[in-house]
């Protein structure tokens, strides 16, 4: 297989979004990710695909406010979680962050995703704050921090 990684367009929106409900358990919808696209000028999203099928491996999504940045998702599809594919979207953000000269970085992660607190803690993210019943069920989230 051959990943690639592109720009996100309009036509991935239904896809993204079902994506997202598959693996978040919720979408931000169609409506928001066209806005998104169309409308905010900070939204940068990303999709890694098989470039000999394309089909759908992994998206992530950033808001950059130079000097600073937020990872609004990143999602990898059930079929490939565990092969190293959100390494090959944390590298390609990290590159992609240093063009646009960023100084901090900032997520929130669920406290029970465990696997995805340990892969950022890998790329020096650290615990910030948390954030009270952040989730629609009533999760608390982990506010973390990249400084660059």
């Amino acid at each position: 297989m051959n990943p690639v990684i592109r720009y996100m367009n309009h036509e991935d929106i239904p896809m993204v979004a079902e994506a997202e409900k598959l693996v978040l358990g919720h979408t931000l919808g169609e409506p928001t990710l066209q806005k998104e696209l169309d409308e905010n000028p900070f939204a940068h999203y990303f999709l890694l695909e098989n470039q000999e099928n394309q089909k759908l491996i992994g998206v992530i999504s950033l808001w950059i406010d130079t000097p600073q940045a937020q990872i609004i998702n990143l999602l990898i599809m059930p079929e490939y979680q565990g092969q190293n594919y959100s390494i090959v979207l944390m590298d390609f953000m990290m590159d992609y962050l240093k063009s646009y000269e960023v100084k901090e970085i900032t997520l929130e992660v669920r406290q029970s995703n465990i696997r995805a607190i340990r892969l950022y803690e890998k790329y020096g993210f650290v615990q910030a704050a948390i954030r009270r019943q952040y989730y629609d069920n009533g999760e608390d989230a982990f506010l973390m921090l990249k400084r660059m």
